[in-house]
């Protein structure tokens, strides 16, 4: 029982980082549309064919082969903090540019059209200071890939239309369930990122003492028997407690592409009603993850349940005002 309130310990601080990023994305995307026409978005947006987006997904799956690629043959540690130093600071260089540019172009300013001026270089500026505060203080990791899955899932959601957007996410879901279970390749990318402490994933690892009799007799065992694990953790959790570890992660594009079909309903129908049952579609995904999670006990792909979750919301929501 014990080690079962540690994970629920968990789950709500990843419930609660998801829900934060998916919120605070919208806001951003909705109040960055004050000011804009319909006819304005749907013009600005860069993939509203089905024809550019097969050549976007085949982008995505070409750059993430030449990624794996690139870590071994290169396995060092510089190359993985400039790829997140790029990753960090072009998506939250979005979140800063919209922030600083509302008060005077509501909607131009948030990415179409961006004048470079002096919020262009505070964005870059705040933007290279993330970059340096992450590598300076790891623990800010979780904070700077929230802000880097909102500027994400912001770009993405202005530039496709809804319905592009939804078939973008199914079409990553595939991807997704592809490179978990069969060629595996996004664990090796995903260990990568955690051995490493990338902000390319948001996630919560703690290490707990509780009672031998609440943990499996083999663990409490084996830390009986091994004399380094007991001088380094009974001076802080006691001679009668086991130490036992409790770990769960959730990939930035989890967080990020939620909020890209969300802040898309926005764009496509100026109406926030809309986007708050995908925002709550997605909520009921990862609760539905989350399960699953706790029944298998094994990596598992986020997108495809998330998906799941968005899917039921959309059919609740043409029931309902349809």
């Amino acid at each position: 029982m014990a080690f079962k309130v540690i994970e629920y310990r968990q789950l709500i601080q990843i419930l609660a980082m998801f829900m934060i990023v998916q919120f605070f994305g919208l806001l951003l995307g909705v109040v960055s549309l004050s000011g804009a026409t319909l006819q304005t978005v749907q013009s600005a947006a860069l993939f509203n064919s089905y024809t550019s987006l097969l050549f976007y997904i085949a982008y995505i799956v070409a750059f993430s082969l030449i990624l794996i690629l690139l870590f071994r043959m290169f396995s060092t540690d510089k190359l993985f903090r400039i790829l997140e130093a790029f990753v960090v600071f072009v998506s939250s260089f979005i979140v800063f540019a919209v922030v600083l540019s509302l008060p005077q172009y509501p909607y131009s300013a948030s990415l179409f059209g961006l004048p470079f001026g002096l919020d262009a270089v505070l964005a870059a500026a705040a933007a290279a200071l993330l970059v340096i505060a992450k590598n300076k203080w790891q623990r800010l990791r979780n904070a700077t890939a929230m802000i880097s899955a909102a500027g994400v899932g912001l770009l993405f959601g202005l530039t496709f239309t809804f319905w592009i957007a939804l078939l973008f996410m199914a079409l990553l879901a595939v991807y997704d369930f592809i490179a978990v279970f069969i060629t595996k390749h996004m664990l090796s990318l995903a260990r990568i990122a955690e051995t490493n402490n990338l902000a390319l994933l948001i996630g919560v690892d703690e290490v707990e003492g509780l009672p031998s009799k609440s943990v499996n007799k083999e663990v409490a065992e084996a830390y009986r028997k091994d004399r380094k694990a007991r001088a380094r953790f009974a001076p802080i959790i006691g001679e009668r407690l086991v130490p036992v570890a409790a770990r769960i992660e959730l990939g930035t594009g989890d967080l990020a592409m939620p909020l890209m079909v969300s802040v898309s309903a926005a764009a496509s129908t100026f109406s926030f009603t809309l986007s708050l049952f995908m925002v709550l579609g997605s909520i009921f995904g990862l609760l539905l993850t989350m399960f699953i999670l706790r029944r298998f006990k094994r990596a598992l792909p986020a997108i495809p349940p998330l998906l799941l979750g968005i899917m039921v919301f959309l059919g609740l929501y043409f029931l309902i005002f349809h």
